[in-house]
C-alpha cells in the first residue's frame, strides 16, 4: 500500500474540512456521503469503497454510498445483517476495524457466495471502520476494497479513525443523536465517474 506524501495529507486535511463543513449543513447529503467515500478511498489508498448507514430498527447496514462496485455486488450486499460473511458485518457486531489481507484466505470468506460476489468484482482484499460518534452512537461502516491483496501491518489506521470519528459527528450533529429513518443517500453503481 502506498503511504501519503505530505502535501498529499495536506490536501486531504483540506479536503476533509471542506466535506465535514458540507456534511452539517447541506441539503444534498447523498453526494457528500459520495465525497466523504472518496477521501477514505484516498486515506486508504483503495481502489473502491462503500459506506453504510446503520438502520436500527432492521439491526442491518444498508449501502448509501458507492464508488467502483458493480450493480450486481451492490444489490448482493445492498442490506447486510450482522450474520452476513463480510467486513462490514463484524465491524457492525465487533464495532472496531476490520482488515481481511486476502479475502481468498480469509476464514471469514472462504466456501462463501460473499467471496464469490468479491472475487467477481476483482476484490482481493477489505477494511471495514465503523462510524461511531463522539457519544458512542455507531451510525455505520465505511469500507475500502483492494485489487490486490495488502499487508495489516503496513496500514496505518491514525487518519482514517479521525476521519470516521469527524463523519460520525457531522452526521450526529446534521441528524440529532438519533439516526434518522428517512436518511438517504446515493448508490453509485458505476467505474466510469472520477474519484474525487
Amino acid at each position: 500500500m502506498a503511504k501519503l506524501t505530505e502535501p498529499l495529507e495536506a490536501a486531504t486535511e483540506q479536503q476533509i474540512d471542506a466535506v465535514l463543513k458540507r456534511l452539517s449543513n447541506s441539503n444534498d447529503v447523498g453526494a457528500d456521503l459520495l465525497r466523504v467515500l472518496d477521501i477514505a478511498i484516498g486515506i486508504t489508498g483503495a481502489d473502491m469503497g462503500t459506506l453504510q448507514r446503520f438502520d436500527e430498527r432492521a439491526d442491518c447496514l444498508t449501502i448509501v454510498a458507492s464508488r467502483g462496485l458493480s450493480s450486481e455486488a451492490l444489490s448482493f450486499f445492498g442490506a447486510v445483517r450482522r450474520d452476513t460473511n463480510t467486513t462490514c458485518a463484524a465491524a457492525l457486531t465487533l464495532r472496531m476495524r476490520v482488515f481481511v489481507e486476502n479475502v481468498s484466505t480469509s476464514y471469514l470468506f472462504v466456501g462463501t457466495r460473499e467471496l464469490d460476489m468479491l472475487r467477481a468484482g476483482g476484490i482481493s482484499a477489505v477494511q471495514s471502520t465503523p462510524l461511531i460518534s463522539s457519544n458512542g452512537r455507531l451510525w455505520g461502516v465505511l469500507s475500502t476494497h483492494f485489487r490486490e491483496p495488502q499487508i495489516e501491518s503496513e496500514f496505518d489506521p491514525a487518519q482514517l479513525d479521525r476521519f470516521a470519528l469527524q463523519v460520525a459527528d457531522g452526521l450526529e450533529q446534521r441528524e440529532g443523536p438519533v439516526p434518522s429513518q428517512h436518511f438517504h443517500g446515493k448508490q453509485i453503481a458505476e467505474d466510469s465517474q472520477p474519484r474525487g
